[in-house]
């Protein structure tokens, strides 16, 4: 198969997975919200938002450092393996250990004190299994197996939980028991992981821990990503926490309900960007001519779906707000305008960072992150008090846009033959 054939195939296989697993959530949240009532619900939403909570503290990069790195024809999967974990445990063992204690200062509830002991358990489980995840990812032929395993387990969790709730084995305050059958599938998907293991990777897959200063340098190489990813949460959360403090409530719930058409407008580029990483690792690492051959192409497809996709939306933002949220949400229809012209510099920009991360250019994914986020904030200040909702769009559209032009620069301008993308031999170091 062509490179493109390849993404085509991959961001199918996420995109289908994605659906998926939301479908799984909501039957799963159907059931449990049904079956427990409101206030044990809570009590589980609770439980369950620390520990994956526990899961995003503890990724330090590596969701998509493995990722890229497994891609590359010189890797060594169980070097990476081992590093990842290593450092992943060392710091969700202090932090789960953490919340086991101090479960009950987040709660004066016992049934909720206990469920927080127990979700301790359920983010280290799904950091570890986070690394298993990643490397699967990197491996084109296998990834459509991969993710139909992962929701397969997810689906046989959501009929457990209902067939217990129904029994009545959670009616009674036993929200532990919840929270033990999705740790139990969290192992299951790592015990699966461990047997597929060798017959993915082959030789390559033997699992051998680096040398401390081996895993020092995997940290190190590591950290542009953890950064990176944060930068991209405080991107999305500033803006509601903005306009909460700038403005009124009433404008932040437009903001949401207009926000929310972008978050849909982008599933399916995020599952393509999710296929393409791999593969254009792989080409990159193969012939760098022909990486950058395929990213234009792949670019300009890109490009024509973000703006077809912005003007569907800018011209049915009045009607679609009205038939969804109600009349109410009319006044809204700006504020969506704009999140739609910003989705055509966000896509685009986030295809080429999928670029510069396939190609070792994760330092100036980064930096430009900051200067979006930086100007976001600043032009949020200025604008959010005069215009609300709509000053909240236009400071995510202008702080995209402020970015576009420098990370469309060449990567043979922007990588150094010392990026981390040239020296996986940092992972070859002697094993302990």
């Amino acid at each position: 198969m062509t490179p493109l054939t390849r993404i085509a195939r991959l961001s199918a296989a996420f995109l289908g997975s994605n659906l998926a697993r939301a479908a799984i959530g909501f039957g799963l949240s159907f059931a449990l919200a049904r079956g427990l009532g409101a206030e044990r619900f809570g009590r589980w939403i609770l439980c369950t938002a620390w520990a994956s909570t526990l899961t995003v503290v503890v990724d330090l990069g590596f969701g998509v450092l493995l990722t890229r790195d497994a891609a590359r024809q010189d890797a060594e999967p169980g070097r990476l393996l081992a590093g990842a974990l290593v450092l992943r445990l060392a710091l969700a063992v202090p932090l789960a250990a953490l919340l086991y204690a101090g479960a009950t200062s987040l709660s004066a509830d016992a049934e909720t004190v206990a469920g927080l002991r127990v979700a301790a358990a359920l983010g280290t489980a799904g950091a570890v299994y986070g690394c298993f995840g990643a490397l699967f990812r990197s491996q084109p032929r296998w990834l459509p197996t991969v993710l139909a395993i992962e929701s397969a387990w997810l689906a046989i969790q959501m009929v457990a939980a209902t067939l217990m709730v129904r029994g009545g084995a959670a009616r009674d305050g036993r929200i532990v028991s919840l929270i033990t059958l999705a740790i139990l599938v969290q192992l299951a998907q790592i015990a699966t992981a461990a047997v597929a293991w060798r017959r993915v990777f082959g030789e390559r897959g033997a699992v051998r821990l680096p040398a401390p200063d081996a895993i020092v340098v995997l940290l190190r190489r590591a950290l542009p990503f953890a950064l990176s990813g944060l930068v991209a949460n405080v991107q999305t959360r500033i803006g509601p926490l903005m306009l909460g403090y700038f403005s009124t409530q009433a404008e932040l719930g437009l903001f949401a309900a207009a926000s929310r058409f972008g978050t849909v407008a982008r599933l399916a580029p995020q599952a393509v960007f999710a296929g393409a990483l791999p593969v254009l690792t792989h080409e990159h690492g193969r012939d760098r001519a022909a990486a950058d051959r395929v990213f234009r192409t792949f670019d300009r497809m890109l490009l024509a779906g973000a703006t077809a996709a912005a003007v569907g939306c800018a011209l049915f933002a009045g009607p679609v707000l009205r038939l969804v949220y109600g009349p109410s949400f009319t006044r809204a229809a700006p504020a969506l305008f704009w999140v739609s012209v910003g989705l055509i510099p966000l896509l685009s920009n986030s295809g080429r960072k999928v670029f510069l991360y396939a190609s070792g250019g994760e330092t100036r994914v980064l930096q430009w992150s900051a200067v979006a986020l930086v100007v976001q904030l600043a032009l949020g200040a200025v604008l959010i008090p005069a215009f609300g909702s709509v000053g909240a769009a236009v400071s995510v559209a202008i702080g995209e846009a402020a970015v576009w032009w420098p990370l469309r620069g060449r990567s043979d301008r922007t990588l150094r033959p010392s990026s981390p993308h040239h020296a996986p031999a940092s992972m070859r170091a002697r094993p302990t």
